[in-house]
Order: C-alpha cells, then sequence, then structure tokens
C-alpha cells in the first residue's frame, strides 16, 4: 500500500505544478499587454475588461481605458510577435477581433 502513495503525490504535484504556472503565465501576459498598450499610449496606467483569447491562444483581444479617460477602446495583442495593434481599422484587429 506505501507503494501507491509516491506516485499519487508525485502526478498531484506535476499536475499543481502545470496549472499554477498557467496561471502565473496568464497574468503575466495581462501586464504585459497593459504595459505596451501604455506605452504605445505614453500613459503611466490602462485598465483592460473583456479579455477574450482568441487565433487558438496566440491572440488576445479586449478593452482598455487609459488613466483619466472614461471611454473604452479596442485593442488587438499578438503573443506571437508581442506587438499590440490599437488601430480598429488594421487588417489584423479587423481579422481577429472585429465582431
Amino acid at each position: 500500500m506505501h507503494n501507491v502513495y509516491v506516485p499519487v503525490v508525485a502526478i498531484l504535484l506535476v499536475f499543481g505544478a502545470i496549472f499554477g504556472y498557467q496561471a502565473f503565465s496568464d497574468s503575466q501576459v495581462d501586464d504585459d499587454v497593459a504595459q505596451l498598450i501604455a506605452a504605445q499610449r505614453g500613459v503611466e496606467k490602462v485598465e483592460m475588461k473583456d479579455l477574450q483569447s482568441v487565433q487558438k491562444g496566440y491572440g488576445l483581444c479586449g478593452e482598455y481605458r487609459a488613466e483619466g479617460e472614461t471611454a473604452y477602446a479596442p485593442f488587438y495583442y499578438s503573443q506571437v510577435n508581442e506587438q499590440v495593434t490599437l488601430d480598429t481599422q488594421a487588417k489584423v484587429f479587423q481579422k481577429y477581433c472585429a465582431r
């Protein structure tokens, strides 16, 4: 019976590490996107909402609001080249985020 505990504990540790890393990685991406948008807009801080994974997880669509603004504006983020597109007329935005 003792031989059963070791593999079960090992499997639980591996699952915990994988899912914990995934959750941490997703929050890192959100922070990175917010920093990229802030830098592109020349502001200190942005707030994001309605984030949606697109392009089989390689892209992110959502809305952001710069500090001091009341209206939200859409954006597209590509994880492949780590670039943010704020132009709603851009091809990549139209392809992945236009509703």
